[in-house]
């Protein structure tokens, strides 16, 4: 019974894992990822508190217009965009523009 778990783990291990030559990053994007990671991190930082500082204005506008979507867009903008650079992209994945990044849907 051990034995099979083992094997299974293994075969799994093997399977799941397996990197193919295009998937493992260069020295030069691992090192770059060094100062990048930082910056978007304080990017995220400074996204988010530009926009607490902005909510209360977009709550104002929300309440005259009857519709959220200053305070959504700016959201994507100053925190979701600058937490998916930092976050949810892979090493050396850089996206040109904005607009690029797939999961920040207007």
């Amino acid at each position: 019974m051990k034995k099979t778990i083992l094997a299974t783990i293994t075969i799994s291990l093997f399977l799941n894992f397996s990197l193919s030559a295009k998937e493992v990053p260069s020295s030069g994007e691992m090192i770059s990822e060094l100062l990048v990671r930082p910056l978007g991190l304080m990017g995220l930082a400074v996204g988010t508190g530009i926009f607490v500082i902005a909510l209360p204005f977009g709550i104002l506008n929300r309440v005259s217009t009857g519709s959220w979507e200053s305070v959504t867009s700016s959201g994507r903008r100053l925190v979701l965009a600058p937490a998916l650079f930092t976050f949810a992209r892979g090493v050396g994945d850089y996206p040109d523009h904005m607009e690029d990044i797939e999961l920040v849907k207007e």
